[in-house]
């Protein structure tokens, strides 16, 4: 829907584990300790040990990958581009998160407090 908020946006999601990593027909879900919830409704690429593939493209392409994301931790986050953002885990393991400029929702976060951002 929009380019991605600055980088200092997401800081809050360092340092924290990934609880879970759902897989939806329409939808990839990441979960991480604190209760941030991360939706990727466009497009998801995950790279482990350093092999880099799509994921997710409004329906699951693989979820070969998707077992090493639990449990790993936040060590960095960053705009990769302005529609994609790079979430860097421990492991080895990062998730990129795809938006478009478009008139569809891409990303949503869903906060501790019920709050809801919508990219």
């Amino acid at each position: 829907m929009y380019e991605l908020p600055e980088e200092s946006h997401w800081q809050d999601l360092i340092g924290q584990e990934v609880n879970q990593i759902s897989v939806g027909p329409y939808d990839a879900q990441v979960a991480f300790e604190k209760g941030a919830v991360m939706q990727a409704l466009h497009r998801l690429e995950g790279e482990v040990s350093s092999v880099r593939g799509l994921w997710f493209d409004g329906e699951w392409v693989t979820t070969e990958g998707v077992i090493h994301v639990p449990r790993k931790t936040v060590i960095s986050i960053s705009n990769e581009s302005p529609l994609i953002l790079k979430v860097a885990l421990t492991g080895e393991v990062s998730l990129f998160f795809h938006t478009e400029v478009s008139q569809y929702e891409s990303i949503h976060v869903t906060y501790p407090d019920g709050s809801l951002e919508v990219i």
